[in-house]
C-alpha cells in the first residue's frame, strides 16, 4: 500500500471518528434541553453525523482497491 493511500485512509478514519465524537457530544447536550423543536433539529444533526461517519468508513475500505495516479 502506498503512502498516499495510507494517508487517505488515515484522513478518512480521522474525519469519521471526529463525526462520531461530535454526535456523542451533541447527544449529551440534547439530554439537557427542554425545547422539543430544538431537540428534534439536533437529533437530525446527530443522525447526519453518524450517517456521514458510516459512509466515510465504507469509503475507507474501497480506497485500497482503487489505483491512485499521481499527477
Amino acid at each position: 500500500m502506498s503512502r498516499v493511500v495510507r494517508n487517505i485512509r488515515k484522513t478518512l478514519d480521522s474525519v469519521a471518528a471526529n463525526n462520531e465524537a461530535a454526535a456523542i457530544e451533541v447527544m449529551r447536550a440534547i439530554e439537557q434541553l427542554d425545547n422539543e423543536l430544538l431537540r428534534q433539529r439536533l437529533l437530525r444533526v446527530v443522525h447526519d453525523l453518524n450517517q456521514d461517519a458510516g459512509e466515510l468508513h465504507a469509503l475507507r475500505h474501497v480506497v485500497p482497491e482503487q489505483k491512485i495516479r499521481r499527477a
